[in-house]
């Protein structure tokens, strides 16, 4: 059994007896605590995070089965991250979502609605990116119970994840990400490659499923890409001042206001 305490609530903590005139601003003794946070993506079950799989939820899914707008079609879902059927679809890690179609029009919007990494209701609204190309999502899904559209597709789709893997705490600049290691290696030209994707602002309510980044953040893992095997871990600053600045802002939990 795990057993938890909390401290205190000071917004700073010192510890042990060192002391140095000058550094602390009360002359107070030891040395302030950080607020770093390494966290390393990987399923429930303990394996590493897996590869993107652009294909996973819907793979080349026949028009005729897609033509209801409105509809929530996660039950016909078929690719190989699920079983037929479903009613949830969850993720290792939380991820962004992708889709494609041929002859998909800029204006039509895949919705999505699930779960974030710690159970809160989320959505998402993804504007196609037109005939043939790939469309990505922001947010980073946990879970998935809703999906469906603003128009009827009149050839196949593909709809997958990507490699965005959210984070577990709101990254409000790309210089509180202190670096990211694969296999206990932090990253570098020329080890390794990845990109930064900061959470939306704590500041300010979410007001559309569409458009806006992730609550919290995100990374893509470039080179060497996720693989099911390879250990990915992010070393991050955390803000602990206030809920909105740990966790970013609440989540819009419905495609109600979708753009």
């Amino acid at each position: 059994m795990t057993t938890r305490h909390t401290i205190s609530h000071a917004d700073e903590l010192y510890s042990g007896n060192a002391f140095k005139a000058g550094y602390s601003p009360d002359g107070r003794r030891g040395i302030k605590m950080t607020h770093l946070y390494a966290h390393e993506f990987k399923s429930t079950a303990g394996v590493a995070a897996l590869a993107a799989n652009p294909d996973g939820l819907f793979s080349s899914m026949k028009p005729s089965l897609l033509t209801a707008t409105g509809k929530n079609l996660i039950s016909l879902a078929q690719g190989t991250m699920v079983s037929v059927g479903s009613t949830i679809i969850s993720f290792d890690v939380p991820r962004n979502i992708t889709f494609s179609s041929s002859n998909t029009a800029t204006g039509v919007y895949l919705k999505l609605e699930g779960l974030d990494q710690y159970g809160e209701p989320m959505a998402e609204a993804i504007k196609g990116a037109g005939a043939g190309a790939w469309a990505s999502g922001k947010r980073c899904f946990k879970s998935l119970s809703k999906i469906y559209t603003t128009a009827a597709f009149t050839t196949t789709v593909s709809i997958g994840t990507g490699a965005r893997l959210g984070l577990p705490f709101h990254l409000q600049t790309k210089a509180g990400l202190l670096g990211v290691s694969v296999d206990g290696h932090f990253c570098s030209g020329t080890t390794g490659a990845f990109t930064v994707h900061i959470g939306a602002s704590s500041a300010t309510t979410m007001t559309s499923s569409g458009g806006q980044p992730d609550a919290r953040g995100a990374i893509v893992m470039l080179s060497p890409a996720p693989d099911g095997s390879k250990r990915i871990s992010a070393l991050m600053v955390v803000d602990h001042s206030t809920d909105r600045a740990a966790f970013g802002p609440p989540q819009v939990s419905s495609c109600s206001n979708a753009v």
